[in-house]
């Protein structure tokens, strides 16, 4: 029947198929970009030091197998003061805080230790002065 249809008005068909498949296609592109809402989202595998915002705007929380994870989101916090007080709080608890090198970003936060084997926190604040974008990522022991 399939087949015939298609003999029959293949332009149609392929007409037809080619809309299904566009709709289809902007659907995932759409969940795959919607931000996710905070209680959908598993950050225990963040330090319990690290204070979360309580503006925060996930925009995406990925487990890549069982070690490595990736965990981003937007915030209207102040860039500066957010990487200064967890970095302090890093530094002051059970992990090894790599010092900002020279020429670098020094938001950028590079650390390991608990369950954390190598982890790193960077910062983009939006180009018109928007919000920031906060993206945790770590390989994690197993």
């Amino acid at each position: 029947m399939l087949l015939a249809s298609f003999r029959s008005h293949p332009i149609s068909w392929g007409m037809k198929n080619l809309k299904h498949i566009a709709r289809l296609s902007a659907a995932a592109l759409f969940l795959s970009m919607a931000p996710l809402h905070a209680g959908e989202s598993d950050t225990s595998w963040i330090p319990e030091e690290i204070d979360m915002p309580e503006d925060m705007e996930i925009v995406t929380d990925r487990s890549i197998g069982s070690a490595i994870r990736v965990f981003t989101f937007t915030t209207a916090e102040d860039t500066d003061a957010l990487a200064d007080r967890w970095r302090e709080a890093l530094t002051t608890g059970p992990y090894q805080v790599v010092p900002p090198a020279e020429g670098m970003d020094q938001r950028l936060i590079e650390f390991s230790g608990g369950r954390i084997q190598n982890g790193q926190i960077a910062f983009m604040r939006g180009a018109d002065g928007t919000d920031t974008t906060v993206t945790f990522d770590a390989s994690l022991v197993d």
